[in-house]
């Protein structure tokens, strides 16, 4: 009798319910006619000559050119053999035609999706830039602020970005900045106090990032959504924020 494991497994393989109960009697029991096969197997007679037609194209029984017809089993090792090089074949044909396509329009998808980056001039530009950073960010924003920027990012345009998302933001503030602006950023993110900075910028989801220039004139910014400078950004910004004091 073969247990349900040995079923479960020639199932898996690819043989119907009756292809398994027909070959596992014919193993068991050697050469028989249609007939007794139906019998001993409870496979019903009408539906014998099919299955056996099946197992036969698959390489697991042989026929006997009699009268009548006799079947008997191919010894699994070979049946299974073929079997094995057979759904090798299939899979590996399989792979080859889909990857074929799916590789194109993946690498399509890349070339679209390539990192750039920008370099943004203005207050209002740089402003709308890290809303639009915070509006698409889903989880964390880490964020340094200069005593320079200070006097073009006004607190309302980051609070209020802030305050319509519902995620956690850590925020680095230069120790020259007012204490009404860093009151504000209490309110809506975990802020620490750092000696006198030079530079500053915003890293949302470790995807993107926002460094501001420390030029003179007109306020200047580059943004990326290279992720290995985001990633490299964002482990900076965790080592200063070791280092520097709750607010």
């Amino acid at each position: 009798m073969l247990s349900d494991k040995a079923k479960k497994a020639l199932l898996d393989l690819g043989l119907s319910s009756y292809e398994v109960k027909a070959y596992s009697t014919l193993v068991s029991y050697g050469s028989l006619s249609a007939i007794e096969l139906s019998k001993i197997s409870r496979i019903p007679y009408n539906k014998i000559y099919e299955v056996l037609s099946s197992l036969e194209n698959k390489g697991f029984i042989k026929v006997e050119d009699k009268r009548p017809a006799r079947y008997h089993a191919v010894d699994p090792k070979i049946a299974f053999e073929k079997l094995r090089k057979e759904l090798e074949e299939k899979i590996k044909n399989n792979i080859d035609i889909a990857l074929s396509e799916l590789s194109y329009f993946f690498e399509k998808k890349g070339l679209r999706e390539k990192s750039d980056v920008w370099l943004i001039k203005g207050k209002d530009e740089i402003i709308a830039k890290l809303k639009d950073m915070i509006a698409r960010c889903k989880l964390e924003i880490f964020a340094s602020i200069p005593k320079i920027s200070e006097s073009f990012i006004s607190i309302s345009a980051i609070v209020g970005a802030l305050s319509l998302k519902n995620i956690k933001a850590y925020i680095i503030v230069s120790n020259d900045l007012s204490k009404e602006y860093v009151e504000s950023l209490k309110s809506l993110a975990n802020v620490r106090i750092a000696g006198k900075m030079f530079g500053g910028g915003m890293i949302a989801d470790s995807r993107e990032v926002l460094l501001l220039l420390p030029e003179e004139g007109e306020p200047a910014a580059l943004w990326s959504d290279h992720i290995g400078l985001a990633s490299f950004a964002k482990n900076y910004f965790m080592y200063l924020w070791e280092t520097t004091a709750q607010a």
